[in-house]
């Protein structure tokens, strides 16, 4: 059959997601920079309409259930490849069995999974499924080193590496960098729906956890007097992150100098963002990632083992990092004010290394 693209591009992409976008963006890098690409068809629910993505059309508007999933099938039979990733996380037999059937449409040899993560599965079955596709895709880089473990437990043959997040790579364009500017401010970053299901059965516990937001930011204020900045990395209209943001800014002092900054399609700008502020305080991963590539030194509030990969892989201080089921404001607040007087403590790693990574998941 004729094969209309080089590669698809497949990924649960969500709308209005800062960190999708940045993956999405650095798949597309990849595959026409690391694997000589000319020609993708990719699996986007929205156009993107920024320059760095070229033409990114979106899928059709599905117009019956299982519409678009027909067309996943479509695009993996007129694809010379598949790229799944990055970002993925495979846990459901159902989405599972979907990429194991694209592998078959198209050349499963060729096909790659990148930057993706493994677990925990939702049923026996699931786990049987990946095993399945392990064995069956051409190559797959994990991107944290539990999710190898799981692959070589459940795959132990198959080509599977231990490699890195995708997000470093866009620091390899040509054009868009990051430009030094006079740091100003705190950036927080509280994110709605994984704030609301870490105790989704214990409204007092969610509750709990607003309140210590707020008194957080109250405290960074108090003792560093930089201006606190609120920065949505997700504007999707029923779980973005503004839906937190706002009830957290309508309960602080009126006094304290705020600025909320909506969602943005652009993940240069939002990275050329971050790179003016003085320190991230980010429940979001990619918030700590874009932290990590601006040099902006990054607080964690973990609410998932990924977050807590991902400042263990870079070597981040174990100050920095925090449970999202006990936030502490007046130890977040010390280490902000202790680090812009004194310097922070910074990351093992260097944006160097991740880069050369994140290539892992294209050798």
């Amino acid at each position: 059959m004729f094969k209309a693209f080089d590669s698809y591009i497949f990924s649960c992409h969500e709308t209005q997601n800062t960190g999708h976008d940045i993956l999405l963006y650095t798949t597309q890098w990849a595959s026409r920079n690391l694997l000589d690409d000319k020609t993708n068809a990719i699996s986007c629910l929205s156009t993107k309409d920024n320059e760095e993505f070229g033409d990114t059309a979106a899928l059709t508007p599905a117009l019956f259930p299982g519409h678009h999933q027909l067309l996943h099938y479509r695009n993996a039979m007129r694809s010379q490849k598949i790229l799944f990733g990055g970002g993925d996380v495979f846990q459901s037999e159902g989405e599972i069995q979907i990429k194991r059937r694209m592998l078959h449409l198209s050349n499963k040899h060729l096909s790659r999974c990148v930057g993706v993560s493994l677990g925990p599965f939702n049923s026996i079955q699931a786990e049987k499924e990946c095993a399945k596709f392990l064995n069956e895709c051409g190559f797959i880089g994990v991107r944290d080193i539990q999710s190898l473990e799981i692959a070589q437990a459940l795959a132990p043959r198959a080509n599977v590496h231990l490699t890195f997040d995708l997000s470093p790579l866009m620091l390899c364009h040509k054009t868009n960098r990051v430009v030094p500017i006079e740091r100003k401010g705190v950036m927080f970053n509280f994110c709605h729906p994984e704030m609301a299901q870490l105790n989704s059965l214990n409204h007092n516990m969610t509750r709990k956890q607003l309140l210590e937001a707020i008194d957080t930011v109250k405290e960074v204020w108090n003792e560093t007097n930089e201006p606190i900045y609120f920065v949505d990395l997700n504007g999707h209209p029923k779980s973005g992150d503004f839906h937190i943001h706002e009830q957290i800014i309508t309960r602080l002092p009126g006094h304290i100098p705020i600025l909320h900054i909506a969602y943005d399609p652009n993940p240069f700008r939002v990275l050329q963002r971050i790179a003016g502020f003085k320190a991230v305080v980010s429940m979001r991963l990619h918030g700590s990632i874009l932290g990590f590539l601006t040099e902006t030194p990054v607080i964690s509030i973990s609410y998932s083992e990924k977050c807590n990969s991902w400042c263990q892989q870079i070597g981040t201080s174990q100050d920095y990092q925090h449970d999202a089921h006990y936030i502490c404001p007046t130890t977040i607040a010390s280490s902000l004010s202790k680090g812009i007087r004194d310097g922070f403590s910074l990351p093992q790693m260097t944006i160097q290394e991740s880069i050369q990574l994140a290539k892992l998941n294209w050798s």
